[in-house]
């Protein structure tokens, strides 16, 4: 068997595992869904009603429409929550039969994200295609170009925001308040990454310093592909963005991995 296959037939196995785990779990997954569905729907519904009275730095309702549904769908494709897991598993000790597999544990993450986007992803997609037979403010055009690169870009936030919490949760190999810091770093993201409103709706100074952080390029980047907002040089500028950050995030989980494990130790698991 090549290694490629070994690898295929590895991932299988964890994602069946993740997939059956979620099933004991239906009304959390359903909650946390609701919440991803609501927070940019409320959302919508002020920007709906600022829009009455005209575009909005150059949003009209329709385009509000179209941004938000299209947050819905890439947020729930690329969120990331693995620095709780990895908290709770290395102050309670649950790393330790994890590190005695052959596996490195960021593969169980990378099996359970895909597992839970499979299936929460999925439902989101067709009630957004149930709106658009009724609603064409949030129908998108077919163009498998802009899919692709759609495709291309949410990939790359999803890693980028995979990492960003794989990272944050391994500093609890030195505070036991490692959540504490990714509940600060998803208040500030609600914000800077486009959540509560598109980025050119902020004010200058503020998009200007998002502009250099990494915010932007693990969501607000991404639903502008997929609705056609980013085009032209924007769209290398948004990618180059992308896989920059993502070369910085690696590179801090790996030197947070290799440091913290040095100093681990814990009973039980």
């Amino acid at each position: 068997m090549s290694r490629a296959a070994r690898w295929v037939r590895r991932y299988g196995a964890l994602i069946r595992n993740a997939w059956l785990v979620d099933l004991q779990y239906r009304a959390s997954i359903t909650l946390w869904l609701l919440w991803g569905v609501t927070e940019p729907a409320v959302a919508l519904g002020i920007w709906w009603t600022i829009a009455g009275d005209g575009p909005v730095a150059g949003y009209a309702r329709a385009d509000f429409a179209r941004y938000f549904f299209a947050l819905m769908l890439v947020n729930q494709l690329t969120i990331a929550w693995d620095s709780w897991y990895l908290d709770s598993w290395i102050r309670e000790g649950e790393l330790n039969f994890r590190l005695a597999r052959p596996l490195h544990p960021a593969h169980e993450a990378v099996a359970e994200n895909i597992a839970y986007k499979a299936r929460t992803a999925g439902m989101i997609l067709v009630v957004w295609l149930l709106v658009a037979l009724a609603w064409p403010a949030v129908r998108l055009p077919l163009q498998p170009g802009r899919w692709a690169l759609t495709a291309l870009a949410v990939l790359l936030a999803a890693a980028m925001r995979f990492f960003i919490s794989f990272t944050t949760g391994l500093l609890a190999f030195w505070t036991t308040r490692a959540t504490a810091i990714m509940d600060l770093h998803a208040g500030v993201s609600l914000f800077l990454s486009g959540r509560i409103a598109p980025l050119a709706l902020l004010p200058p100074a503020v998009a200007g310093a998002a502009a250099w952080l990494w915010f932007p390029y693990m969501l607000a980047f991404p639903v502008e592909v997929l609705t056609g907002a980013a085009h032209g040089a924007a769209l290398g500028h948004g990618f180059a963005g992308q896989v920059v950050w993502l070369g910085v995030w690696i590179a801090g989980y790996r030197l947070a991995w290799s440091r913290g494990i040095k100093r681990y130790g814990a009973v039980g698991g």
